[in-house]
């Protein structure tokens, strides 16, 4: 089984919907990329964020008493094998109403809570990517304080350009670049140093409805994200948050 083929199981595979063989052979698959295993890693964190995040919508005692009393008095209609009299088709009009109310208030709770999750999943890969590269001394593929380096570099690596500054005026310079994955994308990763610190920004297209989070925290680390021109940004760190927003409004500045 190759990555394509992997992408289009995932789904399937965190509901438990695959067959025996296919599961067997996803799951060998999962242990020898990291790459599909972050993705089906992501995929289940997302559904239970979904599951955790949806509003719930308890019905009162009056509701429960209205649908109780409608329900009877249609019952009792049905007995008689005639016409609702005007109260009851009256009760049943007004009960079908407010199912449907209480359809949209569901609806639109599970699209708000969906979203978020979502957003919040991309944080959770954002603060990942960033820990991955601390951790595994992989900081940078290509290593460069001119952005005229780095931002070529880049070429031909993405179907993509990712816009590439300079803020070494303002404390913020930049070291170098390298790709990462982030939404199932490979996204490049600006690299910029504060004092001893690394900021990570990772940049990757915006073709979904789904738009970073513009602020994150976890574990002693912040994100700042964005959307601009067409493209996802997100911004991650270990520098105190307050930094970090400035960093991203003047990348922000840098860019528009």
């Amino acid at each position: 089984m190759n990555c394509d083929e992997s992408r289009l199981l995932l789904d399937a595979y965190a509901d438990g919907e695959l067959d025996l063989v296919r599961h067997i052979e996803l799951e060998a698959h999962l242990k020898a990329c990291p790459t599909c295993l972050r993705r089906s890693e992501a995929i289940a964190a997302r559904r239970i964020r979904i599951r955790d995040s949806l509003p719930r919508f308890p019905a009162s005692q009056e509701l429960r008493g209205r649908i109780h009393a409608s329900l009877r008095a249609e019952a009792r209609g049905a007995a008689r094998q005639g016409p609702l009299p005007f109260p009851v088709a009256w009760r049943r009009w007004n009960l079908a109403g407010l199912a449907a109310s209480v359809t949209v208030a569901l609806l639109a709770g599970y699209s708000w809570g969906s979203h978020h999750a979502r957003s919040t999943s991309l944080a959770d890969e954002a603060f990942a990517g960033h820990m991955r590269s601390l951790q595994a001394s992989h900081l940078t593929d290509v290593t460069s304080t001119d952005r005229h380096t780095v931002k070529p570099w880049f070429a031909g690596k993405l179907d993509f350009s990712p816009p590439v500054v300079d803020l070494a005026d303002l404390g913020f310079p930049l070291v170098g670049g390298r790709l990462d994955q982030i939404d199932g994308h490979t996204a490049a990763a600006l690299v910029f140093r504060r004092r001893l610190h690394a900021i990570n920004v990772f940049v990757w297209p915006a073709r979904g409805a789904i738009s970073p989070p513009r602020s994150a925290t976890e574990s002693g680390f912040s994100a700042q994200g964005w959307t601009h021109g067409g493209l996802n940004f997100l911004a991650v760190s270990e520098i105190p948050a307050a930094e970090l927003e400035q960093f991203a409004g003047e990348f922000r500045k840098r860019t528009e």
